[in-house]
């Protein structure tokens, strides 16, 4: 990655940075994070786990977690003072909340006022538990970050803002070259890459390019962010191509983007409406790909007529419904952890604030309210641009999607990164000396 690609200070403060101690330290921690970051925002542990099911997701988290415990040995002051961030205190909250949830499944294999089929008492514990170790570990990783005093294992974020949308793009040309298409949780048609997921591949693609921009220079990010665009609308995710539309307004409005970008939208928007036609017949030619043909199509209808006639979205009109219903039968407590998981409908509430609301009642309310504050806080960016598009993107995808605290691992990672706000005189109070 050359310098003229980076933006000038990306990636390195503006001290020595050898006066934060002996250079194998530094670059130990640049090296854990990156590996971690490179692996959680390429969703590799999830991927390998479906291409080998004896490769259990866990094993990379314990692996990384063996990675970073020297450096809370050998950084123990800095530690200190980490737990005492915003982001830990809500960790912390979220985590004795669950605790007690835990508790109480265990204890009674019931949670008064659910209206479960079925409360698969073991199941639950198992996702509580799960979900507590996704929590713990962005604590650790957000360790890593809070006393790395430069920023090159943004390295691997710049690299995936290429590697990502051409992944997603090539699942879409050759269905079944990165995962059987009889995956589970594979949608035909619609391309995830190492995501399977194509929803989850979508918001992957757009936080990698948030976080992207605080490294590369200004004059790059508009193709890149075509390229993502580009990646996005391969997953026919329609929420995440209207954050993508949307995330343009916000970086031009903040100067991250060049108002340029509005003229390149519009012809790059005029050309894709007059080979809509082509595609719709491409995509109906394509003998692969009939039995998902309808979905996608309904999916294109859907930025002509603006109507919600598919069924996935009847589906999700049906759990939005069922989840607020849940929520004012247990407004204070909620059903508990993991009811939406487990009850009569297909899937769970697709909306993160609901999920909160029903599982863990108004303390779910306050946990999400209390991130959003964190965020808009956050010291990750040096321009207002990024940080106001990843506070837009965590509020926005709340509305569409119920897995930033479980499976979809690279949201955790993204609020410990984004939430960093550094204490530079611990970081250098206990740095080892230059023999490390």
């Amino acid at each position: 990655m050359t310098s003229k690609f980076l933006a000038p200070g990306a990636l390195f403060p503006a001290q020595d940075s050898r006066q934060s101690g002996g250079s194998f330290l530094l670059w130990y921690q640049t090296m854990v994070l990156a590996a971690a970051l490179g692996a959680i925002y390429a969703n590799l542990p999830i991927y390998a786990y479906f291409l080998n099911p004896g490769l259990l997701p866990k094993f990379t988290y314990i692996g990384i977690f063996f990675l970073v415990a020297p450096l809370i040995l050998l950084k123990s002051r800095s530690f200190g003072a980490y737990l005492m961030s915003p982001f830990v205190r809500w960790a912390a909250c979220f985590l004795v909340l669950n605790l007690i949830h835990l508790g109480v499944v265990a204890a009674s294999n019931s949670w008064d006022g659910t209206y479960l089929v079925d409360m698969h008492s073991d199941a639950r514990q198992a996702l509580i538990t799960t979900r507590i170790q996704y929590l713990v570990f962005a604590v650790f990783l957000g360790f890593v970050a809070y006393i790395s005093l430069n920023k090159k294992y943004l390295y691997v974020i710049v690299a995936l803002m290429i590697v990502l949308p051409c992944a997603v793009i090539l699942d879409f040309a050759r269905p079944g070259l990165l995962y059987p298409l009889d995956t589970e949780g594979a949608v035909l048609g619609r391309a995830a890459a190492m995501f399977i997921n194509p929803t989850a591949a979508g918001e992957a693609i757009l936080l990698v390019f948030i976080i992207g921009c605080s490294a590369i220079k200004a004059k790059y990010r508009l193709a890149l962010f075509l390229l993502a665009g580009a990646a996005v609308g391969t997953t026919f995710s329609r929420s995440s191509i209207i954050a993508w539309m949307l995330l343009l307004f916000i970086l031009v409005f903040k100067r991250s983007l060049p108002k340029s970008a509005f003229i390149t939208f519009a012809s790059v928007f005029a050309l894709s409406l007059a080979l809509l036609g082509s595609f719709e017949h491409y995509v109906e030619s394509r003998q692969e790909l009939a039995a998902a043909s309808s979905n996608i199509l309904s999916r294109l209808d859907f930025f002509s007529t603006f109507k919600f006639n598919d069924d996935s979205s009847e589906e999700r009109a049906g759990v939005i419904q069922a989840g607020w219903d849940l929520f004012l039968q247990n407004p204070v407590f909620g059903a508990g952890a993991g009811a939406t998981h487990f009850w009569s409908h297909r899937g769970s509430t697709h909306n993160q604030l609901l999920l909160l609301a029903a599982e863990y009642g108004f303390f779910g309310i306050v946990l999400w309210m209390w991130l959003l504050i964190i965020l808009w806080k956050g010291k990750f960016f040096a321009e207002k641009g990024p940080q106001m598009s990843l506070v837009f993107l965590f509020l926005f995808m709340s509305l569409f999607t119920h897995q930033m605290f479980d499976a979809a691992s690279y949201w955790l990672a993204t609020f410990a990164l984004m939430s960093i706000r550094k204490n530079k005189d611990a970081a250098q109070r206990d740095s080892p000396g230059p023999f490390v």
